[in-house]
């Protein structure tokens, strides 16, 4: 048995992708007797209620005194030891968001999802330093990503070698996202965000990365040829450069919702409320989103590129992101089509039990066995 230390940081407060896969995957460590598992966060002043954050059984370090910016100025600039911080003498510390401290003793695990910052650079917004990236690459005694696209851009833009690298992909909970909702359940979530009777569903940041523009466009393209009742939702917080694509949405009128924020246990009907989903992205480590819409019995369309083509199989319609006549075609095939649908539907719950969280921690802890 080993004593492996686990950065919490991110699944604690308010979630992005990365929190949910930590605080996720985690949540199944837990569940086992295998190792000696200890949950590490800043939580200054004991700002975040930790019993509400991590509501599953683990050993918990806290340090209530510092920030996590001093935090990372102890760490990265005067070198200050990472356990010395947290009072930890673990035989491995697994951090999960890209970068880690510069010194630490005992063996070192670093989570990096991609290398958009570098793959696609002019889709991101506020770029973090590209030596830290490096560094916590280079330096790390094991690199874990999470899925095949992310490892060779890892490979090509982060100059670590194939054999450094582990993939562990991210899952789904299958049994909530497959769940039956009552018909009156449904309508009442229809009603809280104001969904329309019929409509095609985005689901994350709005910001350039995401092809939002574009999937528009193939929209306005449907309703000139086919005007049918279909409407546009789009579920998700403004990211950066995201001025177009709201002036293009204004232009629309009531044919795109946004919703603004949702309640978290409110995202799986909105899913299933849908005709389909379409997330053609630019580039994705992974898109959790496409997993999540096939969990929730929708039919999807996404890219032809980066790690999507990996995580849909041959569920999704898959088209060139940059082709919206392509993404306008893959619309109108699904709301033709019934049978199509209804297959695609199928297919998309026997691709996403191929993810679960149980699978991704069984891979994690093989990989701790082995380092």
């Amino acid at each position: 048995m080993k004593k492996i230390s686990l950065e919490l940081q991110w699944a604690v407060g308010k979630k992005t992708g990365v929190g949910w896969y930590i605080y996720n995957i985690v949540k199944e460590l837990s569940k086992s007797d295998r190792n000696d598992y200890i949950a590490e966060f800043i939580n200054f002043m004991g700002r975040h209620d930790v019993k509400s954050q991590i509501d599953y059984d683990i050993k918990i370090k806290q340090n209530k005194m510092l920030t996590y910016t001093m935090y990372n100025f102890l760490t990265k600039k005067l070198n200050i030891r990472h356990n010395l911080i947290f009072g930890t003498k673990s035989d491995i510390y697994h951090f999960f968001n890209f970068t880690i401290p510069k010194n630490i003793k005992g063996k070192v695990i670093n989570t990096i999802y991609d290398t958009v910052f570098i793959s696609a650079p002019e889709t991101m917004g506020d770029r973090k330093e590209l030596e830290e990236y490096k560094y916590g690459a280079q330096k790390s005694d094991l690199i874990i990503t999470i899925s095949e696209s992310a490892k060779n851009d890892i490979i090509k833009n982060l100059g670590v070698t194939e054999d450094k690298i582990e993939i562990v992909h991210p899952g789904i909970d299958l049994e909530n996202y497959s769940q039956k909702y009552e018909k009156e359940e449904l309508e009442r979530i229809r009603k809280k965000y104001n969904l329309p009777s019929e409509y095609i569903l985005y689901l994350g940041t709005i910001e350039p990365r995401k092809n939002i523009e574009r999937i528009i466009k193939a929209f306005i393209k449907y309703k000139e040829k086919v005007d049918d009742d279909l409407k546009f939702v789009i579920v998700g917080k403004k990211g950066w450069k995201y001025e177009n694509i709201m002036k293009l949405i204004e232009s629309m009128g009531t044919d795109i919702i946004i919703t603004g924020y949702i309640d978290e246990e409110d995202k799986i009907p909105i899913y299933k409320l849908a005709q389909f989903f379409t997330f053609p992205s630019l580039y994705e480590g992974f898109g959790m989103p496409v997993l999540e819409a096939m969990a929730a019995g929708v039919p999807v369309v996404t890219s032809n590129v980066s790690s999507l083509p990996e995580v849909a199989g041959d569920a999704a319609i898959l088209v060139d992101p940059l082709n919206e006549d392509e993404i306008f075609e893959a619309y109108k095939k699904i709301r033709n089509d019934s049978n199509y649908r209804e297959e695609m539907i199928l297919k998309g719950y026997e691709q996403a039990k191929k993810y679960q969280w149980k699978y991704s921690a069984k891979k994690l802890e093989e990989i701790y066995d082995k380092i």
